[in-house]
Order: C-alpha cells, then sequence, then structure tokens
C-alpha cells in the first residue's frame, strides 16, 4: 500500500487551531499528530493541547478514507469529520465539544479512492457516537458492524435513538438501497442515511431519527 499525507485542522474554543499532519499508509488505522512545521515535533493531540474545547474538525485525505475520530481509553470519544483533498465546504462544527485530555488520540483510517470500505458515523440521543463499518466485496447486503465490538448496531446502542448520521461509500450506483437504512428485527426500515460519495462531496451529518434495539441491523444493498 502506498504512504499519503494526512493533514487536518482542530478549532478550539478558544480561538486557537490544532494543525495536523502526517504521512500515513492505506489500508491502516493510525493516529494523526500535529504538523510538526507549525508544533516543533509531531505530537498526539491531547498531549498538545490538553485542557483546550474542540469545537470544530475536519481531516482531509489524498484519494479515500473511512473515518477520523478522537479516540480516549479505548472507547470513540468524538468522530471528526473527512473529506478528500478537494472536496470540501467548511471546517464542520462537532456533535459535540470535547475537551481534549492526556492521552487523547486522534485516530484516521486512510484508503485508496477504489477501497470500498465504507462507515456509518452517528450521534445518538444520550450522547453516543459510534461508527459502524464494513468492507463489500460483491452483491449482498451488507450489515454494517461496529468498529470496535464488531456487534450490531442492535446490541451497540440498544434503546438509543439515533438523532444525526452521516454514511459514506465509493460504491454510488452500485448501491441498492436509500443509504444506509436500520432495519428492526422484523426486517421494517425503521431510519436511512443517504449516501455520500467522498470522493466527490463531502459528508455532511443529516438529521435522523431512528429508534434502534436488541436485533436490529444498519445495512445497505449492492448489486456487485
Amino acid at each position: 500500500m502506498a504512504t499519503n499525507t494526512v493533514v487536518g485542522i482542530l478549532a478550539c474554543s478558544d480561538g486557537t487551531n490544532i494543525p495536523l499532519k502526517a504521512e500515513i499508509a492505506e489500508g491502516t488505522e493510525t493516529s494523526l499528530t500535529t504538523d510538526s512545521v507549525y508544533t516543533s515535533t509531531a505530537i498526539q493531540v491531547g498531549d498538545y493541547a490538553i485542557g483546550k474545547t474542540v469545537t470544530h474538525g475536519l481531516i482531509q485525505f489524498a484519494n479515500g478514507f473511512q473515518y477520523a475520530y478522537i479516540l480516549r481509553q479505548g472507547v470513540v470519544a468524538s468522530v471528526i469529520p473527512c473529506c478528500v483533498n478537494g472536496a470540501s465546504t467548511a471546517t464542520p462544527r462537532l456533535w459535540a465539544p470535547i475537551t481534549l485530555q492526556a492521552g487523547d488520540l486522534l485516530r484516521v483510517m486512510n484508503q485508496t479512492a477504489a477501497d470500498r470500505g465504507a462507515a456509518l458515523c452517528y450521534v445518538t440521543n444520550r450522547g453516543t457516537q459510534r461508527i459502524a463499518t464494513v468492507t463489500p466485496t460483491g452483491g449482498a447486503t451488507n450489515a454494517l458492524t461496529d468498529l470496535q465490538t464488531g456487534n450490531s448496531i442492535g446490541d451497540t446502542v440498544q434503546g438509543q435513538t439515533l438523532v444525526s448520521a452521516w454514511f459514506t461509500s465509493v460504491d454510488s450506483g452500485l448501491i441498492e438501497t436509500p443509504g444506509a437504512v436500520i432495519v428492526d428485527a422484523l426486517g421494517n426500515v425503521v431510519g436511512s442515511v443517504t449516501n455520500t460519495d467522498p470522493a466527490t462531496q463531502q459528508a455532511v451529518a443529516s438529521e435522523v431519527s431512528a429508534p434502534v434495539n436488541l436485533n436490529f441491523v444498519a445495512q445497505y444493498l449492492t448489486s456487485a
């Protein structure tokens, strides 16, 4: 796999910004550190800006991506918006401000332009932020499972309601559902999140009202 330059910015409530930059291999989740041009050395975000509150952020990739998030003590603490270079329109506001702590890591998944790895990033009515992923290999119903546990969305946020989300996949015309759909235990669709092809457009969070209970699944259908 090739290595690409990944850059980004985290904007803080006090008006300061955290510049980010690293050479990252495609296909492997890695920590994105500060840009040493502006911060003397490459430093993990939590150690560089302890106590600062991040309100906006954007990570930019050369060819493709799956997700970016702040990892705190083994759990997704905050999902960070992403785009492919040249496809951005703004530095979005985070779902909730996050005050950085020592040890916080900014984790990113850098991909090739053709990599089919898809991601559903969402927040619930309880403020829980999670990422569900899958990589299709052909025509099938593709179940998105939790990035960290491998569980279904029903097992991950049972009893909660999705209130905002975005879904990214390069499959575009191969997708035969209205983006990612949330399906209940009886096979009924209770919510959906439209797909954004990250190569052409920056994903923007959309309002969702999808209750989630045990045995619910997030999925999408591909034709090939």
